[in-house]
């Protein structure tokens, strides 16, 4: 593995991503967006990149729906075409990087056969641009619930736990494991980056510190137990330290967590929160600042593999804005709420 990773500059993925960047939606176009209904959004985005999406899959759906599969879709190909014009020396770290749309397509499966969702919808909704295809993904869904964890082949779980979900049929833990065992992977496989990725490398770390500090937000904010999330941390993050953590574990409140978080150098990214903040403006804060680190990976060290990366998150971010945007008009979302949840570069 050591020898495989080692990264090479390649001067045509460097422009055709470059290309790729410029078409990202920006800012003006968020506050058009915002101000138009359902149908003048789709019919804005039908004239730019989604257009392929949206053509063919008009046939099926409409409104939400209709959206909602058009941006699973066009991720989808967007991430292919990824692979395809990407040097082969980057190959496993893009490998890496998609395996978590694996875990989340396995995770869509549970919630799916659980809800009832027919298979046409479901299928439209899976992101097959990691190791399983679809062919794999529609016989997982055609077992139970439990049957799809054992025989997913990306996580292996003990019986007790896979029999506490049977019985109580709570996700939320199951998620819990799926995230844990994939970020650890990730520290896992992090090891073994070289140099020519240390851009790549710091964005996993910084991951894991945020996916930790979620964590703990989400324990004070449900009055979870201590010993509920303890073995989901992941303690090889970037700045937060052994000592970060477990001081962190020990807050029973907002006040408290916010309070030790002002130790760290994560101080800044929350300085916006305020105690009474829903969680969801946590999590956006959080995002906001991953964000910026994939910016940076633009002008550092214009190596391939940063502007992959940085690509990439980017045109995630992108899918999740306008997520956002289109249920915020069914909610009936005011403007200056939903500019409160979007994340703009």
């Amino acid at each position: 593995m050591a020898e495989k990773l080692r990264y090479k500059f390649n001067p045509y993925t460097f422009a055709r991503i470059s290309a790729m960047k410029s078409l990202l939606l920006q800012k003006s176009d968020y506050d058009k967006l915002m101000k138009m209904d359902s149908n003048e959004i789709v019919k804005f985005l039908q004239e730019g990149v989604y257009a392929p999406e949206i053509n063919t899959l008009s046939l099926r759906y409409s409104g939400i729906k209709l959206m909602e599969a058009s941006l699973n879709k066009h991720l989808e190909r967007i991430f292919m075409k990824l692979k395809v014009i990407s040097d082969p020396s980057i190959e496993y770290l893009l490998i890496q990087y998609l395996k978590r749309y694996d875990f989340w397509n396995v995770k869509t499966l549970i919630r799916a056969k659980l809800t009832g969702l027919p298979e046409e919808e479901l299928m439209d909704m899976m992101l097959p641009i990691g190791a399983l295809k679809p062919g794999r993904l529609k016989k997982l869904y055609k077992l139970s619930a439990r049957e799809i964890i054992e025989e997913c082949g990306i996580i292996s779980l003990n019986k007790k736990d896979l029999d506490e979900f049977e019985q109580t049929k709570n996700l939320g833990k199951i998620e819990n494991l799926f995230d844990f065992h994939y970020y650890m992977e990730v520290a896992e496989f992090a090891k073994n980056i070289p140099l020519q990725g240390k851009l790549f490398k710091e964005f996993f770390k910084y991951e894991f510190d945020i996916y930790n500090i979620k964590l703990m937000l989400k324990r004070v904010y449900f009055e979870l137990d201590q010993k509920v999330i303890e073995p989901y941390i992941i303690w090889d993050g970037k700045d937060l330290t052994k000592t970060n953590l477990r001081e962190m574990l020990h807050k029973t409140d907002v006040h408290s967590l916010l309070r030790e978080i002002s130790k760290t150098n994560y101080r800044k990214v929350l300085q916006e929160i305020k105690e009474k903040d829903a969680l969801l403006r946590y999590e956006l804060i959080l995002e906001r600042f991953l964000l910026q680190k994939s910016i940076i990976l633009y002008h550092q060290h214009p190596l391939t593999v940063d502007v992959v990366l940085g690509y990439m998150f980017s045109k995630e971010i992108e899918i999740r804005n306008l997520r956002v945007i289109i249920k915020s008009k069914k909610l009936e979302f005011t403007e200056d709420y939903v500019k409160n949840l979007i994340v703009v570069r």
